[in-house]
């Protein structure tokens, strides 16, 4: 009889998902996804660490509630940059391009623990508060000073068609504000105006977003509304006007928009939507980037806390992150993210970071010109992120974790015939990846409903080691990447893999991971 061994190869394909089957026949979807980052190779690595970009802790280690890399031409044209950080004791701080903080707070009055709105005008950073604090104005020297007399204090805000525009005040919650279009700082001449969008229908005007000269206008926290601003100006053959782009999708926090090359993402009470599929089809299934997810933002999350979510674009790596609070937790601890990086070929890819990420920012790095990904921590630090070294703030370690459903293995019988129910023998397990360091990465191997069996793979440069422990684990060395072989026995018809690296200072690189088995005959006999 024919020898009747097979392998099956698995790429990862697919992302974190809640919502699908416990048992599938392909690799397209993970269980768990943590602590990873996907490359545009197909590999899924152990994501960089996190670095301290002040050595000194911020005067009382508050949180830090928002980030904003602020450049200012200035009259000369020679561009200067400053970091700017607000934190939850009512304090704005100046970076400038180092790791020092400088107090730029001066006289203004913050609400305890607000979260900032940064739109940059004209030169002139604003700031606005999601508590509707009196807003804040910067030039990039003294301290901060109220933005100006008549300006609302506003809950959301966005710079559009040369006009700050800012909404969500106390007052008139429904109320959309609009500054001159020749001074950020005039909000009471006869350029300036407002409009009501649908006022007393139960929510207020949670956030506002430039895009492809339409002002979108999002209402939320509860039942939730999207609105369409046109025009050019306030009178005019080109008046500004409003239509009803949907109902039912509610923005809980304006800071979780993020502009991705043509489209923005934003997060609802149900979780991710493209609103460039919200405006083409006004439907919120079509909109749903996380459609495999919704169990996640139902029931992972802290939702009395999705009002203090950050977006950003971390486009150097191709994935977009939003920082938020897992449930049972009480700060932003856990960073969502959607890997763009495949998408032709395999599609959006999910997964989470767990560390600490009150807020989050893009930084250009003074030195290299890099993009960085920054996090805001709960203890004073402002952190650099996805760093080389695989710690967090030089001594805490993190586990990357890939888990997979369970995995049926027996496409065919021992006869070649497709067959529903098929048990297979065990015989081999690889894996191959990118040498990385002298320490393993870990597979817990489980068949079907039995206890899993761990198997450790080297990460170390390696020739040919083959047959070195007792359970005949080995490596196949083969340019830059090698092949991790280890010897399993038992029957099965079904397979999860659950694959972990979580030492101090150490890296994952993989790129598949494979069985080798022997489908059994109906007699219950394995053919050679």
């Amino acid at each position: 009889m024919a020898n009747r061994k097979h392998t099956q190869v698995y790429q990862f394909q697919g992302g974190y998902a809640t919502d699908l089957a416990p048992q599938v026949r392909s690799l397209d979807f993970l269980v768990k996804a943590e602590n990873v980052i996907y490359e545009v190779t197909g590999a899924v690595r152990k994501v960089g660490g996190a670095a301290r970009l002040n050595s000194t802790v911020i005067t009382g280690a508050p949180s830090v509630t928002g980030m904003f890399d602020f450049w200012v031409a200035g009259a000369a044209g020679t561009f200067s940059q400053f970091f700017v950080a607000t934190t939850s004791d009512q304090k704005v701080y100046n970076f400038g391009t180092g790791g020092t903080a400088s107090d730029i707070t001066g006289a203004a009055s913050i609400g305890v623990s607000a979260m900032p709105i940064f739109v940059q005008a004209r030169d002139l950073l604003t700031i606005w508060w999601d508590d509707a604090s009196v807003p804040l104005q910067w030039t990039g020297t003294g301290n901060v000073a109220t933005l100006a007399s008549g300006a609302p204090s506003a809950r959301s805000a966005a710079f559009h068609l040369n006009r700050i525009w800012a909404a969500g005040n106390n007052a008139n919650p429904s109320r959309l504000f609009y500054s001159s279009s020749v001074s950020a700082t005039d909000w009471t001449g006869s350029d300036t105006g407002s409009f009501d969008i649908d006022p007393e229908d139960g929510d207020r005007i949670v956030g506002l977003m430039s895009y492809k000269r339409r002002l979108f206008v999002f209402k939320g926290p509860n039942k939730g509304s999207i609105h369409v601003l046109s025009g050019t100006a306030p009178t005019g053959a080109d008046a500004f006007s409003r239509t009803v782009l949907m109902r039912g999708l509610a923005l809980q926090s304006h800071n979780s928009m993020v502009e991705v090359g043509d489209d923005v993402l934003f997060m609802s009470q149900y979780g991710i939507h493209s609103l460039v599929a919200t405006d083409r089809f006004a439907d919120f299934q079509e909109s749903l980037a996380t459609r495999f997810l919704m169990g996640y933002f139902r029931e992972l999350l802290n939702r009395n806390r999705l009002n203090k979510v950050w977006a950003v674009n971390y486009a150097s790596k191709g994935m977009v992150v939003w920082t938020v609070t897992p449930i049972g937790a009480t700060v932003n601890n856990q960073a969502f993210g959607l890997s763009y990086i495949r998408r032709s070929e395999e599609g959006i890819k999910p997964f989470v970071w767990n560390r600490t990420c009150q807020s989050a920012a893009i930084r250009i790095n003074p030195t290299t010109g890099n993009k960085e990904l920054m996090f805001g921590s709960n203890n004073g630090f402002l952190l650099r992120e996805d760093m080389p070294d695989r710690n967090i703030e030089t001594s805490t370690a993190y586990s990357m974790r890939i888990q997979t459903p369970q995995l049926v293995l027996g496409l065919q019988d021992a006869m070649g015939s497709q067959r529903f129910d098929q048990p297979v023998t065990l015989h081999r397990l690889y894996l191959r990846t990118r040498p990385t360091g002298t320490h393993n990465i870990t597979v817990a191997l489980q068949r079907d409903d039995e206890t899993p069996e761990s198997y450790n793979f080297s990460q170390g440069q390696s020739g040919f080691i083959l047959g070195t422990s007792l359970l005949g684990v080995g490596r196949l060395g083969g340019g830059n990447l090698q092949i991790g072989i280890a010897d399993v026995v038992g029957e099965c018809r079904s397979v999860s893999m659950d694959i972990t690296q979580g030492g101090l200072n150490e890296d994952a690189n993989i790129y598949e991971i494979a069985l080798e088995f022997t489908p059994i005959s109906e007699s219950g006999s394995t053919p050679l």
